[in-house]
């Protein structure tokens, strides 16, 4: 019998984290609401009863419930606390919060879609000072390559990236790259796992980051877009 979406919350506080109590419920409560656990509608116990159910103080229930409502998640009302729909929490939820709860393929295909547009925009709009600072990024990556500096790399990478985004000049897409950078740094490092590879991975990322790089200093949107999606592909599909 799969485990209720309360019983996944009594595990979480049986742990007894050093991370503050209602932030980690909230971003339990969050997650649950966004993978469809706590569905639209769902009406969660009063603060007394939630309480008992986890063995917490009333205020840190109260605090994480307020949470939930100023993010969009719920509206509190004499009902009782309830799951706003799926539409209500995209309006009103920062979409870093939701690239947080999204799937590995949903998060795929969205960073796909966005850096594939932003290095090919970055190939039309580009200026000469701006692919200068994309080839010393590009640069500082083999210096690290050269002294093992792993840690260094994967953060190299998402500055990378988030460069490309800027060189966009759309700020939207500034700003969805920025939501997401963390986690793509998260999985280039979780792309580093497996140490007998981490040469080989590192190295096709480097020459993947060249050819993205040529292709927007030759001003070739659509390779530049090519070489992107590639070099994306390639870093998922190595993810343990």
């Amino acid at each position: 019998m799969a485990a209720s979406p309360i019983h996944h919350l009594q595990n979480l506080v049986s742990t007894r984290p050093q991370k503050n109590m209602s932030d980690m419920i909230y971003e339990k409560i969050s997650q649950l609401i966004q993978n469809g656990e706590f569905p639209e509608g769902y009406v969660f116990p009063n603060e007394a009863a939630l309480c008992e159910m986890l063995s917490v103080g009333r205020s840190t229930i109260r605090e994480a419930y307020k949470a939930l409502e100023l993010s969009g998640f719920v509206t509190r009302t004499k009902r009782g606390t309830i799951v706003n729909s799926y539409t209500a929490i995209l309006e009103a939820t920062p979409l870093k919060a939701v690239i947080h709860g999204a799937s590995h393929q949903d998060f795929l295909e969205f960073r796909l879609m966005l850096e594939g547009q932003s290095a090919a925009l970055a190939a039309e709009r580009a200026q000469p000072h701006e692919i200068a600072q994309l080839q010393q990024l590009q640069n500082n990556m083999c210096s690290a390559r050269q002294n093992g500096d792993y840690d260094r790399i994967a953060a190299l990478d998402r500055n990378f990236h988030e460069t490309i985004a800027a060189l966009s000049h759309n700020p939207l897409m500034i700003t969805s790259m920025a939501a997401i950078a963390e986690t793509c740094e998260t999985e280039t490092r979780e792309s580093f796992s497996n140490l007998s590879a981490i040469s080989d991975t590192i190295d096709r990322m480097i020459s993947m980051h060249q050819a993205i790089l040529t292709a927007i200093r030759n001003r070739c949107p659509g390779e530049a877009m090519t070489d992107m999606l590639e070099h994306i592909a390639g870093v998922s599909e190595s993810l343990p």
